[in-house]
């Protein structure tokens, strides 16, 4: 009788201790985040992704109940940025919202700080065409004009861009080749002092996404043409590259990454909240004033996207013999 008390003693103890440690997990993950998360945007403050960041952080803020801050770890060409979060404990705490150069920087620059594989994708937040927009103070007022100022210039073209490596940047040299003209590329740590600079005249021109027809509003800036299949709906005024002669079809993206080390339940749960910040009316209303059309996919589709840019990037480069160095 004392034997089989306490058999059963023993096996409600073992019982309990594993019913206690599944439940202590199942809590944690319910519970996360229990602290502050930071978002890390790889720019400068001002920028286009750094309005995405801080739309979305106010929206997770209120979701979890906890503080979502945003923190800009600008230069490089966002390797600065992606560095940090590559490093930053596999916990879910920190994550990387970036763009393009994530994708086209393991191919153009050698010796990178940080290993692309270590860093998961979480959610694409969408897609967005390059522009091509010049200082209003110049005298061009069309595509033609704008290479004839190149012609005529011993710099040719002086355009800036984001960084090294950004989509603006090989936007500008994707150009070059089409139109057999020559440019000055001046890479900037973020789209928000290479705007500045172009404000300024010290530029004559850059290729953004839409979000730059605000300035084309405020009359800053011309806008010349798209780089896209067809007309945006928030340009519908500027002509394709395509209408005008040039087969150049290039844009941009923007997406959520944290540590491939990040438990697959947390990165579930991220990718979920983040999917339910983009899906905001009032997340939706910033995201759709810089013209970014906005793409949803599972963290597999991501995945399988970044694979294809990397891929389409290696193609052109190889193919069509365009030559893009940088520092």
């Amino acid at each position: 009788m004392k034997r089989s008390v306490a058999t059963l003693n023993d096996w409600l103890t073992k019982t309990l201790l594993v019913f206690s440690l599944a439940l202590a997990a199942f809590s944690c993950n319910a519970a996360f985040p229990e602290r502050r998360v930071t978002i890390v945007v790889p720019y400068p403050p001002g920028g286009s992704t750094d309005i995405f960041a801080r739309s979305i952080a106010h929206y997770l803020s209120q979701l979890w109940g906890q503080s979502v801050v945003v923190e800009n770890r600008g230069g490089g060409g966002t390797i600065i940025g992606t560095q940090y979060v590559s490093q930053a404990p596999a916990d879910g705490y920190t994550l990387l919202v970036t763009a393009y150069a994530y994708t086209s920087n393991p191919l153009l620059k050698e010796n990178l700080s940080y290993q692309p594989s270590s860093l998961a994708p979480l959610l694409l937040i969408g897609t967005a065409p390059s522009l091509l927009y010049i200082n209003a103070k110049l005298p061009p007022q069309n595509l033609a004009e704008v290479i004839a100022l190149a012609q005529a210039s011993p710099a040719g073209l002086v355009l800036g861009s984001s960084g090294n490596g950004s989509s603006a940047h090989i936007a500008a040299e994707l150009f070059a080749h089409a139109a057999k003209i020559k440019i000055t590329h001046v890479p900037y740590k973020g789209m928000g002092p290479a705007l500045n600079d172009l404000f300024g005249s010290q530029l004559m021109g850059i290729f953004d996404i839409p979000t730059g027809m605000v300035n084309v509003k405020a009359g800053r800036l011309k806008a010349i043409a798209i780089a896209s299949a067809e007309r945006h709906p928030d340009a519908p005024e500027v002509p394709t590259l395509k209408e005008l002669g040039l087969d150049m079809v290039f844009g941009t993206w923007y997406g959520f990454l944290t540590q491939q080390g990040v438990e697959q339940s947390v990165q579930k749960q991220l990718h979920e909240a983040l999917k339910q910040a983009v899906a905001d009316p009032t997340v939706k209303q910033a995201i759709a004033r810089t013209g970014l059309v906005v793409q949803p996919r599972t963290q597999e589709e991501f995945r399988q996207f970044l694979k294809n840019e990397t891929q389409k990037l290696a193609d052109l480069l190889k193919v069509d013999g365009v030559k893009i160095t940088i520092d």
